[in-house]
């Protein structure tokens, strides 16, 4: 399996982070963006100039969207990614404005949440976004790229019904074990079973089930928490994945903390790779 990578927001830190990140040994990194200010051919090449010079590869554009953000259970369903009506077709133009600036950058995989997805395949918020789905590919097919939805606030098998369902053979997974569990959706060692084969990228996470119904679980140290990562990497292995594997630490820390926290992480996953 290839070296791990780092996940890194693009923010006016990124100069500190990636060199951080490279002085640690990480050699690639999936790029995570949220400001749609950013999103121009001259600030991507900006970025893609500063990765250069750390000699660090850019393994996929994680692409946010603008408008309001609730990571969880009680208003998350009505305001996340391309779900909603009122936000799809705005935030349908930021994924593809993503794309471009991805493009600059040199890179064929767009990343992105989608929101809270149906169950009900036959709920219009459901085929709308199959509809917009299927715009999107078509879009990033045009220019050699792949669109990949991050696993976490449905269960595996809706993705796997979108990937039916849409019918692009651009179209695959970001899979984060701990969403799966943070949001209580599936154990993410059987989550593979059915997702495996459309798996492109990985972030390595680590996280607990929810406690009540309102928020998710809690994320931890990688390690610290209840994904099986032995099992995980195993699993992965069986299956011949040789993507990315981004490592991902959303905890609100001091930087000192968090860097230790990170290089931890990294020593415990590395011996399992």
């Amino acid at each position: 399996m290839r070296p791990l990578g780092i996940a890194a927001v693009i923010d006016g830190n990124l100069k500190e982070t990636l060199g951080w990140a490279k002085e640690v040994g990480f050699s690639n990194c999936q790029l995570q963006l949220w400001n749609m200010e950013y999103l121009t051919e001259s600030h991507a090449k900006s970025v893609k100039a500063l990765a250069d010079s750390f000699e660090m590869e850019i393994t996929g554009l994680w692409c946010g969207w603008h408008g309001p953000i609730r990571w969880d259970f009680a208003e998350g369903p009505s305001v996340l990614g391309i779900v909603p009506p009122e936000y799809r077709a705005s935030r349908t133009s930021n994924l593809l404005d993503g794309a471009a600036y991805a493009r600059v950058l040199g890179v064929k995989d767009v990343i992105t949440h989608l929101g809270f997805v149906p169950l009900n395949c036959r709920d219009e918020k459901y085929t709308g976004v199959v509809s917009t789905l299927k715009y999107i590919t078509s879009n990033l097919k045009s220019h050699g790229q792949n669109f990949l939805m991050e696993t976490g606030q449905e269960p595996p098998v809706v993705l796997k019904r979108l990937i039916d369902d849409v019918g692009a053979d651009n179209l695959f997974v970001n899979y984060d074990p701990a969403n799966l569990m943070m949001y209580g959706n599936a154990n993410p060692i059987d989550g593979l079973a059915i997702l495996g084969p459309y798996v492109r990228s990985v972030h390595a996470k680590d996280g607990s089930y929810p406690v009540n119904g309102y928020e998710l679980g809690k994320e931890f140290p990688i390690g610290k928490g209840q994904v099986d990562f032995p099992r995980l990497i195993g699993k992965l292995k069986g299956l011949n994945y040789e993507g990315p594997i981004s490592v991902e630490y959303e905890i609100e820390a001091g930087d000192k903390k968090q860097q230790q926290e990170i290089r931890e992480g990294k020593e415990y996953l590395e011996k399992l790779l």
